[in-house]
């Protein structure tokens, strides 16, 4: 069976190339975030942060009435700190004050939405205007139009009561009214949660609201009211490349495919932290909080994802129950081993020339391209592991393989016939909750010089595929 095994595994590698594989050329950095760095600074420093999203409160900055200006809502120190550090500051503008709407809620439409941008009775425009004027001279430059509006009242807590069209509305006077008062500005769509959308079987929002957008005589000289789309994914390896590729498939659909795609929030939070009372929907352990956030990235810049931040860095003020502890660092100021996964994100990723993903039965592999070198990254995507085999041909032994924290082992390379490979055992997925996999297997980590290699990956049942 071993004999058979070697020379499946030889003929492959002399097979033309079978590689499946979405391919993005980078775009130029800040790529690589975290959400509210603020509350920890000396850790966003010491983690490689380049980006962080600040939440702007309307109600906070206007409780009372439109001629309220309370800048307190966003400390000075804030932008300060992350200037001086070298981050970047992402506004996300939310939470409609009371007497801004009809409802008088944070979910609620504000008034005027429908009027042009700059008429004195569009609360929200006449907000956005104030709001940038202040803050670009400041180095605020990027902004997030509200948060999750396809959450649907009934569905959870809605952070949008409006329908699609009331969105579109809204955006729509914050586009005009941020490139007005900031003609360089960057305007992203709200981040969406897909499976709101997909459990209540309707059609995804972003295409419903472009195709609102898309109704305005006045969007296509407005390019379209948006820069970029937001997404947030949580939790299950396997759905991040689809969610991506759908918001990508619905912008080329419509012709807009040169707008970027930001994965502004990601994590799995981990419910088995024994040092933490942590309420989280699956049973994630540290180990697998740490090789989710390994996987979700390198899918997401293999999909061409131009930005992403895990949410978040820091469990403020946790209460079980009350706050989310989704934190690279504890409450009590101690890391969470997500905190060095996603130092080795920021410190092997970035920079790559070319990332390609190729999906193989029971196994996935993600392949980053250097100048002078290639990063592959393995992990098993079903509950049996596997084997990925690298022709290492030219390489003298021992190899360095490094798991999702950045622990290192070192590798020998094993001869068959004359030829060395770097044999990497890909360990199952731990089932946890679910009859499927939540988080995939371990993840593994190898760097080698020169241009991708052949690999092949062999699944429990035996089966040999060249992966690449």
């Amino acid at each position: 069976m071993k004999q058979a095994w070697w020379v499946a595994l030889l003929a492959l590698f002399l097979l033309p190339g079978l590689v499946l594989a979405q391919a993005d050329e980078r775009a130029e950095e800040p790529v690589f975030g975290v959400i509210e760095a603020y509350y920890r600074p000396a850790e966003a420093a010491e983690l490689g942060a380049a980006w962080d999203r600040i939440i702007f409160h309307w109600d906070a900055f206007q409780p009372a009435g439109p001629d309220d200006w309370d800048t307190s809502a966003v400390p000075a120190e804030y932008l300060s700190t992350a200037r001086e550090a070298g981050r970047q500051v992402v506004g996300l503008i939310k939470a409609t004050p009371p007497w801004a709407s009809d409802s008088g809620t944070p979910g609620g439409v504000p008034r005027g939405l429908h009027l042009p941008y700059d008429d004195p009775d569009n609360v929200f425009g006449a907000f956005v205007t104030r709001l940038v004027e202040e803050y670009a001279p400041l180095g605020v430059h990027d902004w997030i139009i509200w948060n999750e509006p396809d959450i649907r009242p009934g569905e959870g807590i809605p952070e949008f009561e409006g329908e699609v069209e009331d969105y579109a509305a809204l955006v729509r006077t914050a586009y005009q009214a941020v490139k007005a008062a900031d003609p360089s500005a960057h305007v992203q769509l709200a981040g969406t949660t897909y499976w709101h959308d997909a459990n209540a079987f309707r059609e995804p929002y972003l295409r419903r609201l472009l195709r609102a957008l898309f109704n305005d005589p006045q969007a296509a000289a407005n390019d379209y009211y948006f820069d970029g789309v937001t997404l947030h994914i949580y939790f299950t390896t396997w759905t991040v490349q689809p969610i991506i590729d759908q918001s990508n498939d619905i912008l080329w659909d419509y012709g807009l495919q040169n707008k970027e795609v930001w994965l502004s929030e990601f994590n799995a939070s981990p419910r088995r932290d024994p040092e933490a009372e942590i309420d989280a929907m699956f049973e994630v352990s540290l180990e697998q909080q740490s090789d989710f956030i390994v996987q979700a990235a390198a899918l997401a810049l293999s999909q061409g994802v131009d930005r992403m931040a895990v949410y978040r860095l820091y469990d403020n003020a946790f209460t079980p129950g009350v706050s989310e502890p989704w934190g690279l660092v504890r409450g009590d100021g101690s890391l969470r081993p997500a905190f060095s996964a996603y130092q080795q994100v920021i410190k092997r990723f970035g920079g790559a020339t070319r990332v390609e993903y190729t999906p193989v039965e029971g196994g996935d592999l993600v392949t980053f391209r250097f100048p002078d070198r290639t990063l592959y990254a393995m992990w098993s995507s079903a509950f049996e592991g596997g084997t990925f085999m690298i022709n290492a041909g030219g390489l003298e032994g021992p190899l360095t393989v490094f798991d999702a924290e950045g622990s290192a082992t070192e590798l020998e390379l094993t001869e068959q016939s004359g030829a060395p490979f770097a044999v990497i055992e890909a360990l199952p997925a731990e089932q946890i909750d679910m009859p499927w996999v939540v988080v995939a297997g371990p993840v593994r980590l190898l760097e080698l010089p020169g241009p991708p290699r052949t690999v092949v990956f062999r699944n429990a049942q035996g089966v040999v595929t060249q992966v690449r």
